[in-house]
């Protein structure tokens, strides 16, 4: 705002105005908020559907924090199965099915294919993730499969690959961190019988993968 000021009291050209601003951050705001909820969404219907896996996750940050702490970023190299689980969570909540698109800058040859300057290009990302020869049984919901030193959580790339990739991620995994830790750590959660949760998306032609509705119970622990 200060840039701008200065820049209209002398008359500079420039193409970044107030609704510029307010549009950059309208889309910082909802690339942020939007994508972060939804995670959420997921990361409780898993967590509802698979309550050994969420049995094994309470345990080991109750041992850590004795329960009688709230866990911070601190903890994380001390939650490996928490870690785990979140992965797997990014995995199977298939967010972004695709990369951001781009177009390529000169001809480029990929395998046996010629793809001409200027084509339009994403990754698709679902493909990645859901790879057999990498996720065996790929459907199932199992954060033990990061656990064997495998490095296999690389391939988990919810967030994008090359330098278009979310400039977020690192707050966005943070938040997701402890959040739902310490909602655990402070509540036993069940699912409502009436209102199961469901592993198939809502389909509501948005870009995002989300969840259908459902209901979730908390008892204080």
């Amino acid at each position: 705002l200060i840039q701008m000021k200065k820049d209209q009291e002398r008359n500079a050209s420039t193409s970044f105005e107030i609704e510029m601003l307010a549009m950059s951050l309208l889309d910082l705001w909802v690339a942020g908020q939007e994508t972060t909820n939804t995670t959420l969404n997921w990361a409780f219907v898993f967590l509802l559907l698979n309550p050994q896996v969420t049995a094994r996750v309470e345990e080991e940050l109750i041992t850590l924090t004795k329960g009688r702490r709230s866990l911070s970023i601190a903890d994380r190299p001390n939650t490996p199965y928490y870690n785990a689980t979140l992965t797997e969570i990014h995995r199977c909540a298939l967010l972004l099915p695709m990369n951001l698109w781009r177009s390529t800058s000169e001809d480029t040859v990929v395998g046996s294919y010629v793809i001409p300057k200027g084509t339009t290009i994403t990754t698709r990302i679902s493909l990645i993730m859901t790879d057999e020869k990498d996720f065996t049984n790929q459907q199932e919901f199992n954060p033990d499969r990061y656990l064997n030193g495998d490095k296999l959580e690389k391939k988990v790339v919810s967030f994008g690959l090359g330098k278009r990739s979310c400039l977020g991620e690192s707050l966005a995994q943070a938040e997701l961190y402890l959040i739902i830790a310490n909602i655990l750590l402070r509540y036993k959660i069940t699912a409502d019988p009436l209102h199961m949760p469901s592993m198939e998306p809502i389909n509501d032609f948005t870009t995002l993968r989300k969840p259908c509705p459902y209901h979730i119970q908390f008892e204080r622990r």
